[in-house]
């Protein structure tokens, strides 16, 4: 339950409370494709959004099509594709030329949101 900040009296949350709707879940070796390009390394996947590394960043707000194909336990491949909007681009180190990216699933083409859900039920 939120309590009330002590400077301002607005509600806040626990520190370890998490505010998303749908939990990330850490992802090892599942490819995300933007706009049917290079395939980038996927950090975290939820049902509602993904972050990913990237070697050049990504503006804010940015409109992209996004692919997946996730590996399942019997061997097949489920396929999952929308769209999605940047939401974050956030340079890892000063010395690297890499980036994690954010990116928020505002479109999920039919069974996408599916294969979504049944690829992160087989990972956790």
């Amino acid at each position: 339950m939120p309590r009330n900040n002590p400077e301002t009296g607005e509600p806040q949350m626990a520190q370890n409370q998490e505010r998303r709707r749908h939990p990330r879940t850490s992802i090892q070796d599942l490819p995300i494709t933007l706009d049917g390009d290079t395939p980038l390394r996927v950090r975290d996947l939820s049902q509602s959004g993904a972050c990913f590394f990237s070697e050049t960043p990504l503006r804010m707000m940015t409109h992209v099509r996004f692919s997946f194909d996730f590996p399942l336990p019997d061997g097949s491949n489920a396929h999952a594709e929308g769209e999605g909007v940047v939401v974050r681009c956030e340079r890892i180190s000063p010395a690297l030329g890499h980036y994690e990216v954010a990116l928020f699933f505002q479109d999920l083409y039919p069974g996408s949101d599916r294969a979504i859900r049944d690829y992160l039920e087989a990972v956790a």
